[in-house]
């Protein structure tokens, strides 16, 4: 038998270092325990809100909106009771306001004044044209999911498809990503991130929001199934913008509300850019009154 120094180390750190592997799976688990929990939660409850529509789909899309803008701010780096974040929630209520009750013209009008007004009126603010930026990014957000919503024919099927869409999206890059590996997408800004995982999370979100699509009682044709997934591709460029972002202003996450999972905008990147691009094809290819009409039929 070995007695020498050496060997007696390696036998003492060897336990160790499996008690700490073990520590670490542990962990782990926990963690994804933790976003699996918090992220049923929230797909339940922004289910539920879409399913009943009116006042209960503007107040939570509303308040996700404003916390979108709230969350901007502290990332910039900005005080939440100066001039340039006042603006922007007064400006972003105003626009809620008019989308909701359908004066789409004022909905667009008045985040456009306001962020004008942070690029130009307020510049000798150090933040303040990113705060007119955020006013753009949340109130863009808000109006779009709103439009949406509100079309009488399509609007709750549009919801839920971009919701399977997305969703789908994150959830099948994670899992595809961390299995298969290989090359990273964009090691600077998301290190973690491989085309295994872009590529699996696109095909399968996309097949999953086309299924979803089925269920509501629409035939997804070659048309719509680009649409997806050009929108799942997009869903990806936003997560990777915010990620940019952060690392911008050498920040982790966007907040902490949620467990596990950050701030409302690490949760809502990718449907924002969905949503909003969803939101502007369907007014290209129907009219501003059927904007879910125009994205999923014609």
């Amino acid at each position: 038998m070995n007695f020498t120094g050496e060997a007696v180390l390696d036998s003492l750190k060897k336990p160790a270092g499996e008690a700490e592997d073990k520590t670490q799976k542990k962990s782990l688990w926990s963690d994804l325990m933790v976003r699996f929990a918090s992220g049923i939660v929230l797909a339940a409850a922004a289910f539920a809100v879409t399913w009943w529509g009116g006042v209960a789909f503007a107040l939570f899309f509303g308040a996700v909106t404003i916390l979108i803008y709230r969350e901007w701010l502290s990332m910039v780096g900005e005080a939440p009771a100066q001039t340039p974040a006042l603006t922007g929630y007064i400006v972003i209520i105003g626009s809620l306001f008019c989308f909701y009750f359908t004066d789409w013209q004022a909905g667009l009008a008045i985040p456009a004044f306001g962020a004008g007004y942070l690029f130009f009126a307020r510049c000798s603010y150090r933040t303040a044209r990113w705060c007119g930026l955020g006013i753009l990014y949340a109130a863009a957000f808000g109006g779009a999911i709103f439009l949406l919503r509100q079309d009488p024919d399509y609007g709750l099927q549009a919801i839920l498809v971009l919701f399977a869409l997305v969703w789908g999206t994150d959830v099948s890059a994670y899992f595809v990503g961390k299995y298969v590996g290989g090359p990273k997408l964009w090691r600077r800004v998301s290190p973690k991130k491989t085309w295994s995982g872009s590529i699996g999370g696109l095909v399968l979100g996309t097949g999953f929001s086309a299924f979803v699509a089925v269920l509501l009682g629409i035939v997804p044709d070659m048309r719509l199934i680009a649409l997806l997934g050009g929108l799942s591709v997009l869903s990806q460029v936003g997560d990777l913008a915010e990620s940019q972002m952060k690392r911008m202003f050498d920040v982790k996450d966007s907040g902490t509300l949620i467990p596990g999972h950050g701030g409302v905008m690490d949760r809502v990147d990718g449907l924002l850019f969905a949503v909003v691009a969803a939101a502007l094809i369907g007014v290209a290819l129907g009219d501003v009154h059927s904007v879910a009409t125009g994205f999923l039929i014609q």
